[in-house]
């Protein structure tokens, strides 16, 4: 990984700060209708790998899901923790301090009917390796969600939202970009470049939508707060999540795919 726990720990109070801002919350709540989607109608079982402090997989529990929530910061699963019980959630979500790495060993069955990895391969290096190993609890026909930072999104949002036209010509084919609150460099990729190692990892494209295709692009955030303009903004950013090719240009990518093969 290219961000340590430590590094997470000590950044959650700005990583709060940016989930609850307008565009942290249009994130949240279009991935989770994306997502929802793909569900089934009946209470599954669902392992959130590198979950954080469990804004994705709250919500989850809410629905009457139960929720493994896997994550190597003390810091985000303490946080993690109490939103559950602030949530009326906790009897449904259950925490696990660790790395990727250990899922095979912690859930050596495929017990889990989805996976989410929610930003979380911008800090690996081997995405092939990665979706192998959380798919690995994964049971067949489940479902697993991916989310990442948009490769073609980085030229937009430098030049219209940062109004920096050099360093929106310097990122045009960058594969890196420095991440504004952990201060790290994390990979980028673009939506179809998840299809072929989720394929290698037994998983097949179910859907692939844009999150926040026009949000980032604005200049004025202070606007984003107005609760008319707000709504406005969130109206159409639903309408574009599906839509070719408003899509492609998400500042995040999501990609849902189905397990396709038995567990190994």
């Amino acid at each position: 990984m290219t961000a340590s726990a430590q590094l997470f720990d000590e950044k959650l109070s700005a990583f709060k700060e940016q989930q609850n801002a307008p565009w942290g919350r249009l994130r949240y709540s279009i991935a989770s209708a994306n997502l929802r989607q793909h569900l089934a109608d009946r209470p599954l079982q669902i392992l959130d790998a590198g979950g954080g402090n469990g804004l994705d997989a709250i919500p989850l529990a809410r629905q009457g899901h139960a929720v493994t929530i896997l994550d190597y910061s003390a810091e985000m699963l303490a946080e993690a923790q109490r939103n559950a019980e602030a949530g009326g959630v906790a009897e449904r979500v259950t925490f696990q301090q660790a790395d990727l790495a250990a899922i095979p060993a912690l859930f050596p069955e495929a017990q889990f009917d989805a996976v989410l990895c929610h930003n979380v391969i911008q800090y690996v290096d081997d995405i092939e390796a990665a979706f192998k190993t959380v798919c690995h609890a994964l049971r067949p026909g489940g479902i697993l969600s991916v989310i990442c930072v948009n490769r073609y999104s980085e030229a937009y949002r430098q030049a219209f939202q940062q109004l920096k036209m050099g360093a929106a010509y310097a990122s045009l084919d960058a594969r890196t970009i420095m991440t504004t609150i952990f201060g790290v460099p994390a990979r980028v990729y673009a939506a179809e470049e998840m299809r072929q190692p989720l394929h290698a990892a037994g998983c097949e494209v179910a859907g692939e939508y844009g999150l926040r295709c026009v949000c980032d692009y604005i200049p004025n955030n202070d606007i984003k707060s107005d609760p008319a303009f707000f709504a406005q903004l969130e109206q159409l950013e639903y309408a574009l999540t599906d839509k070719y090719p408003y899509k492609l240009l998400g500042r995040y990518f999501q990609v849902v795919a189905r397990k396709t093969t038995p567990h190994e």
